[in-house]
């Protein structure tokens, strides 16, 4: 990962409030926020990635993923992105990642591209926290290497809840 520029948590929270249409300091994603909340050390990043950091990237650890069948057998994204190609099914995760590949094929600026993940050191494994749905389209695609994405770093981070899949 290239470093672009320290990245304050206000921009990164406000950044996803914007993406999803939602307001994290009202409480929304408070599941997947609040743990991170009382980590004294998390610091944010913005970064651009490099092809060597695609397979060091996690999905959620959200066993939906799992349930579904793109996170098998393991929770990376390059797995993920190899199981929704193999894939027919036209439901579910798989419905909402082609429509999301569709718009980034078509040219259109109507999804965001800025990712979010988090990592317990700059070396990763690295986890999503937020556009793991985007993330697999823009992976289909081949449009990952070069992209900016915002890592908060922690120590805590390889006991958090949603990452426990990439220290397994």
């Amino acid at each position: 990962m290239e470093l672009i520029r320290l990245a304050d948590q206000n921009e990164v929270f406000s950044h996803w409030g914007k993406v999803e249409n939602i307001n994290i300091s009202q409480g929304d994603r408070s599941d997947i926020v609040t743990p991170l909340l009382s980590y004294i050390d998390l610091q944010w990043t913005l970064v651009r990635l490099e092809d060597e950091d695609l397979s060091k990237i996690y999905i959620i650890s959200s066993d939906d993923w799992k349930d579904d069948g793109l996170c098998i057998p393991d929770f990376k994204l390059v797995s993920a992105i190899n199981n929704y190609q193999k894939s027919t099914k036209l439901e579910g995760k798989f419905a909402d990642i082609k429509a999301k590949e569709d718009i980034f094929a078509s040219g259109s600026s109507v999804l965001d591209t800025r990712l979010i993940l988090v990592a317990m050191d700059k070396d990763g494994p690295f986890t999503i926290i937020e556009g793991n749905k985007r993330s697999v389209a823009l992976g289909n695609l081949g449009k990952l290497v070069d992209l900016e994405v915002c890592v908060g770093i922690s120590s805590a981070i390889k006991n958090y809840v949603w990452s426990r899949h990439a220290y397994e």
